[in-house]
């Protein structure tokens, strides 16, 4: 799980005003005399037949990075945007862009890690000193996190500083806070003043030893005699780091999904240029035998980056069965139609599957690197190959979420070479990344041939068993319900991505007034990214809306709800009942009035092929009480509780493509802990609805 990151400033002055602040604490006498260059663009540098690079990539002390930020001030460029920001344990970067403003052409990225020999940049002096008092404070959802990220939230609400936390991929709260709230939130923006600047500060290096990885690329850097100076700005040079410390950077993080082709192709560009992949075609590919120096900088490398952004084996035990290691029940975006240790039958290279004979215990997950040493090298490279095609017939091509069998077969080679293995497989996989690329099997006709034969096993649905007391009611009010049978469309622009829509409603007439009646509808989003893609994702919200049928109207014209561009898709509802949920900051937009209840779940099958919180990226429940609603029916013991119920029974609604999954694995978390009853059963949605509403009341009480 990766930590979250702090935006401390966002505007050269203030950015300045730090910079300066943790330089009075460093000697006069300089760490190394430029900053270095690393990244493509200094191997560009070294070879000119390299790939275009996207920006230039520093590591700087901050009295070299705030000479950076004048000399853009006092040359021809302008800053279009620039952001301090610090990983709590990881460490402070300075990111942004500069153009040349007399004409406004291409802009050049930057991205300058600091470091100092004095002071620890990993850590901030005045979160780490907040109070036990400020602790009792803190919100339920805050309980599961760890205790600087609860720290560090409290300290940037209380001086309004920017906060991309809740945007990150590790926002596992129950839910956010109601939409009053948010808009609260929205209006106070970013504050801070010079006074409130000043208070930061980061703690001294108590002992200068271990190192940080920065620090010893300075060091490794600091006779280096090739240099070259940064676009547009006269005199500020920077040293070139060396190939063999590029190689290093770039294995630190090879192990990552994210920009998984780029970095794979490059590491191996880099081995090719330091001649590390000499060898015969019948020969393994081996990492290269590291300068001393460079491999401790590489290994501590690798542990600060797991600390900013997560482990991306943490997750992964060996010792268990096929089965449950690679989580073959349903998930998220898969249906299994047959056991994976069926599928390497159908794609191995002799008379049975080679992982077979690496293990001492067939049940288990578990191969061992002493019977796998042992194999010739093809065998190897074959070895790995079956696993990747029975992972790209299980995970793409046998659920159709592909039909293209050699982008399938390379997303699952992904998945082996950074979250699925880990250890001396997964390093195997990735030194010998090219020769394993190739897929030299017909996994379609394999894969078709599945899909024919064993069709998908269709769920039961859950039992829910009403007690008498309520079944009664529901059958009083079932003949004055009716369906509705028809909408006017609902529109979404999806750019690209799958969107399939469902809505349902029931109109629910007064036994008592037929001229009174309230209208029920239910909305169900599901917006996936699923073709030709590594990490399948999607986004599901629903909203049920009970209300006064004579507040039901089809607008024809509403400015707000014309056509809402949003950053992935727009919509149009005609109904203006259905609200959008932007996941960037895990809340629901345009909520109104109407909206009795609102879920959205955001997620992805980022870091293992099953469901775990490591691949929610958010979920938001908002809850209003239909209390006043279910008294216009005059139905006698008929409460707000009991016709959301009813709503849920009458339509039976379910998100897409189990969905559903990590709202169930929350609700039952609720269950163990005591918050929800664990019997009787409920409806998901009830639950969550009721859960919330619960927790609301107890707030007001407070």
């Amino acid at each position: 799980m990766s930590n979250p990151q702090i935006i401390l400033a966002d505007n050269c002055k203030k950015i300045l005003t730090i910079l300066n602040n943790i330089a009075k604490n460093e000697d006069n006498t300089p760490l190394i005399g430029y900053p270095v260059l690393i990244g493509s663009r200094a191997t560009k540098w070294h070879n000119s037949s390299f790939r275009e690079p996207n920006d230039w990539d520093l590591v700087a002390t901050p009295s070299q990075t705030t000479l950076f930020i004048n000399k853009v001030e006092e040359s021809i460029a302008t800053f279009r945007k620039i952001k301090l920001i610090h990983y709590p344990g990881g460490g402070l970067k300075l990111v942004g862009e500069y153009i040349d403003q007399s004409t406004d052409e291409k802009s050049i990225s930057f991205d300058i890690e600091l470091v100092s020999e004095k002071v620890d940049l990993r850590n901030m002096k005045l979160i780490m000193s907040l109070n036990k008092e400020e602790s009792d404070d803190e919100d339920e959802s805050d309980k599961d996190d760890d205790q600087y990220y609860r720290r560090y939230r409290r300290y940037f609400k209380r001086y309004n500083f920017d906060d991309d936390s809740e945007n990150s991929e590790n926002n596992n709260d129950d839910d956010s806070e109601n939409s009053e709230n948010n808009k609260d939130d929205d209006n106070k923006g970013n504050t801070q003043d010079d006074d409130e600047i000043n208070k930061i500060e980061f703690e001294m290096f108590d002992d200068p030893k271990p190192k940080i990885s920065a620090l010893m690329i300075l060091e490794l850097c600091r006779n280096i005699e090739d240099k070259t100076i940064l676009p547009l700005l006269s005199n500020y040079l920077c040293i070139v780091a060396p190939l063999k410390i590029l190689e290093a950077l770039k294995t630190s993080h090879i192990y990552w999904p994210e920009d998984f082709y780029k970095n794979i192709s490059d590491l191996h560009w880099l081995r090719i240029l330091l001649d590390y992949n000499k060898v015969s075609p019948i020969q393994p590919l081996c990492s290269p035998q590291r300068d001393e120096l460079i491999e401790l900088m590489l290994k501590t490398r690798i542990k600060e980056t797991e600390i900013i952004r997560g482990n991306p084996g943490a997750h992964i035990n060996l010792n268990m069965s096929n089965e449950d290691f690679l989580e073959n029940e349903d998930n998220l975006f898969v249906q299994t139609r047959v056991p994976h240790d069926d599928l390497h039958e159908l794609v191995k290279y002799g008379d049975h599957p080679i992982y077979q004979g690496l293990k001492d215990d067939q049940s288990k997950a578990w191969i061992k690197k002493s019977l796998f040493e042992k194999l010739d090298y093809q065998t190897k490279i074959n070895c790995v190959k079956e696993e990747a095609m029975a992972i790209a017939l299980e995970r793409y091509l046998i659920p159709m979420i592909s039909n293209n069998q050699e982008n399938s077969y390379k997303s699952a080679l992904v998945r082996i070479c950074t979250t699925l293995t880990k250890g001396w497989y997964r390093k195997f996989a990735i030194d010998n990344y090219p020769r394993l690329s190739n897929l030299d099997k017909d996994l379609l006709s394999i894969a078709n041939n599945i899909i024919e034969k064993f069709p998908i096993k269709q769920k039961k649905p859950d039992i829910i068993l009403l007690d008498p007391e309520t079944q009664a009611i529901f059958e009083s009010i079932r003949p004055y319900t009716k369906t509705i049978s028809s909408f006017d469309e609902f529109e979404i622009d999806n750019r690209g991505s799958e969107v399939e829509i469902e809505r349902t409603g029931i109109k629910i007439t007064s036994p008592v007034n037929d001229d009174i009646s309230v209208t029920a509808i239910i909305t169900t989003v599901c917006i996936s990214i699923t073709e030709e893609v590594c990490t399948p994702s999607a986004d599901w919200t629903a909203s049920v809306v009970i209300l006064p049928t004579n507040d039901m109207e089809i607008l024809s014209v509403d400015e707000n709800n014309k056509k809402r561009n949003l950053s992935n898709f727009s919509f149009i509802d005609p109904l203006n009942i259905h609200p959008y949920y932007e996941s960037y900051c895990s809340k629901f937009l345009n909520l109104t009035s109407k909206n009795t209840f609102v879920l959205a779940i955001d997620a992805s099958s980022g870091s293992s092929w099953g469901v775990g919180q490591d691949v929610w990226k958010s979920r938001c429940v908002e809850a209003k009480s239909a209390d006043y609603v279910a008294s216009l029916l005059e139905i006698p013991d008929l409460t707000g509780d009991l016709l959301f119920k009813y709503v849920l029974d009458y339509l039976k609604p379910t998100l897409k493509h189990n969905g559903e999954t990590p709202l169930k694995n929350w609700i039952n978390t609720l269950k163990v802990k005591g918050d929800i009853p664990m019997v009787p059963n409920q409806h998901l949605w009830y639950n969550a609805w009721n859960y919330k509403l619960n927790k609301k009341s107890k707030k007001s009480h407070h």
